[in-house]
């Protein structure tokens, strides 16, 4: 059933699932859907973890473990998505447009847990590994090695540690 308004193609969202709900009527009586959103899962042991943690390999854990509890979940969803964009009605169609959006939110769906392991692994880096000294650095170092020398001390004394006495 077409309305004269939206083939104006400028019919408000609004105006869009309007005309939706009263033509799907019929096949919900037929196919009742939950009106309720989806039960969340319990992530209070998570964020109590991350509230405690204090160090990155504390964090991490809690990460990877969250990443691990979360994946196949975002995973199924993702896959509903994507049935959603290979949804091919008997007269009707996607609009191409429509199956680039429903795969590109299936992609950001399942790519979410990689981007966060990602970052859990940039955060690890950055406490685990110095960084390498660049050009900023090494002058840097060498103002204070220099220092000591403006006030008496040879470069090399300043820069050997000290020795133990006898």
């Amino acid at each position: 059933m077409s309305y004269p308004d939206a083939a104006q193609h400028d019919a408000s969202p609004r105006t869009l699932h309007r005309y939706a709900r009263r033509d799907a009527e019929p096949f919900l009586a037929a196919h009742p859907l939950p009106d309720e959103p989806l039960t969340l899962p319990d992530l209070t042991p998570y964020l109590t973890a991350l509230s405690d943690a204090t160090t990155p390999a504390e964090v991490s854990a809690v990460i990877r473990r969250l990443v691990e509890a979360t994946t196949p979940v975002l995973d199924h969803i993702a896959g509903h998505f994507v049935a959603v964009a290979l949804w091919a009605g008997h007269e009707h169609r996607h609009t191409p447009q429509a199956v680039h959006l429903l795969r590109d939110a299936a992609h950001g769906v399942r790519s979410a847990p990689a981007q966060v392991a990602r970052a859990d692994l940039e955060n690890l880096r950055a406490h685990y590994t110095p960084p390498a000294e660049g050009p900023g650095e090494e002058q840097a170092h060498r103002t204070v090695v220099s220092r000591p020398s403006s006030l008496g001390l040879s470069p090399s004394a300043a820069s050997s540690p000290p020795r133990p006495r006898r």
